[in-house]
C-alpha cells in the first residue's frame, strides 16, 4: 500500500504540479515576447477557444486539459472552452478505451467532441461575456518595460551569462528541471512502462521539460525575477501542489477501502440500468485516472451497455480538472454538475428511446 501511495498520490502530485508550472511559465513567455497580442487573439475568439480546447481534451492524456486549464485559470480562455475541453476529455482512460475496444473507443471520442464543441457554444451564448476571460491582466503582466517594442531588453538573456552568474534561485530550477528529466527517462512517473522505452507521454514532457529548462538559463534576470519566481513559482507552486496532493491523498484511501469494481458489480447483478447510470456518473465525478477503468473493462465484458460508459466518459476527466481544483474551486465544482447533468440527461434519454 506504502508503494501504492508513493506512485498514485506523490509522484503524481510532482508530476501534475511540474506540468503546470512549466506551461504558466511557457504562457508567461508567449505573452510578454508577443507584448499580449498572443492571449489577446485568443480573448477575442472564443470561437477558435471552443475549437482548441476540443482538440487537445480529446487528446489521449491529461496534458491537454493541464493546458487548457492553465490557460482558463490565468484568463487566456473562457469558461465556454474550459467545459469545451473537460467534456472531451478522459485522460489516461482513452489509451485503455483504444487498446481494448479501438471501434468503440472512436465513437466515443467522436460524441463527446461533438458534445464539448456543442456545449461550449451554449454556454457562450447564454452567458455571454461573462463566459469570457476578463483580459488576462489579473494573472499575467505587461511590465512597461515590455511594451518598448525591444522585448529582447527584457525576455531574452545571454545563456553564457546568466550561466556564469548563477543565482540560486536559477540554479534551484536548473536542478529541479533535470531531476525531472531524469526521474522521467527512468520510467518514474510511468508505471506501466516496463521497458523503460519512449511513450508519446514521455516524449511530451520531455519536450515539455527540454523547453522549460532553455526558457529558465535563457530569459533575462528581470523576467527571470518578476515572472518565473515571484510569479510561477511564488503564486502557483504551493497552492497548486499542496491542493492536488490533498485530492489525490482523499481519492487514494477512498478508492482503496471502497472497492469500487465489487460495489458496481453488485449494482450489475440487479439489472437496473438507471441504478448503473447514476452510479457511472457518480463515479465520474472522481478527479482520479483509475477508476473509470472498471467501466471500460465491465463493458468489454459485456456486464454494462454502452450508455453507461459513455455517461462516465463525459463526467470524468482523469487528472485534467485537479488543478482546477487547487487554483480555483467553485468553477471545479461547476463544470462537475454541468457534466453530470449532461450525462445523466443523454443516458436517460438512451434508455428510454432504446
Amino acid at each position: 500500500m506504502l508503494e501504492e501511495f508513493f506512485s498514485d498520490v506523490i509522484m503524481q502530485s510532482v508530476l501534475i504540479t511540474f506540468f503546470v508550472l512549466c506551461m504558466i511559465m511557457i504562457l508567461e513567455c508567449l505573452n510578454v515576447f508577443s507584448e499580449g497580442h498572443v492571449n489577446s487573439f485568443m480573448q477575442k475568439k472564443p470561437a477558435v477557444q471552443i475549437l482548441i480546447s476540443a482538440f487537445l481534451g480529446i487528446l489521449p492524456g491529461c496534458v491537454g486539459s493541464f493546458t487548457a486549464v492553465s490557460m482558463y485559470t490565468h484568463e487566456v480562455i473562457g469558461f465556454g472552452a474550459l467545459m469545451s475541453n473537460l467534456i472531451a476529455t478522459t485522460g489516461d482512460e482513452a489509451f485503455f478505451m483504444v487498446s481494448l475496444m479501438p471501434e468503440k473507443a472512436w465513437l466515443i471520442f467522436g460524441i463527446l467532441i461533438i458534445i464539448s464543441i456543442s456545449t461550449g457554444y451554449i454556454i457562450n451564448f447564454i452567458a455571454g461575456k461573462r463566459s469570457m476571460p476578463r483580459g488576462g491582466q489579473l494573472h499575467f503582466e505587461l511590465h512597461k518595460i515590455h511594451s518598448t517594442g525591444h522585448n529582447e531588453v527584457s525576455i531574452s538573456g545571454n545563456i553564457r551569462e546568466n550561466l556564469k552568474h548563477l543565482s540560486k534561485k536559477r540554479l534551484i530550477l536548473i536542478i529541479s528541471v533535470l531531476t525531472f528529466i531524469a526521474l522521467t527517462c527512468l520510467g518514474f512517473f510511468n508505471e506501466d512502462d516496463e521497458d523503460n522505452g519512449l511513450t508519446p507521454v514521455k516524449i511530451t514532457f520531455l519536450v515539455l521539460s527540454a523547453v522549460s529548462l532553455f526558457v529558465i538559463i535563457k530569459v533575462s534576470d528581470h523576467f527571470f525575477e518578476d515572472h518565473i519566481w515571484h510569479h510561477v513559482i511564488g503564486k502557483h507552486f504551493k497552492k497548486v501542489f499542496l491542493w492536488t496532493f490533498a485530492a489525490l491523498t482523499v481519492i487514494f484511501f477512498l478508492t482503496e477501502f471502497l472497492k469500487i469494481e465489487d460495489w458496481v458489480k453488485s449494482f450489475n447483478k440487479q439489472n437496473i440500468e438507471i441504478v448503473l447510470l447514476l452510479v457511472a456518473v457518480l463515479i465520474g465525478l472522481i478527479p482520479e485516472s483509475g477508476p473509470h477503468i472498471v467501466f471500460i473493462t465491465l463493458y468489454c465484458s459485456g456486464a454494462i451497455p454502452f450508455t453507461v460508459l459513455l455517461a462516465n466518459s463525459i463526467v470524468q476527466d482523469g487528472h485534467g480538472a485537479i488543478p482546477l481544483f487547487a487554483e480555483n474551486k467553485r468553477d471545479f465544482f461547476l463544470v462537475k454538475g454541468i457534466k453530470a447533468a449532461i450525462a445523466i440527461v443523454i443516458g436517460l434519454t438512451a434508455i428510454i428511446i432504446g
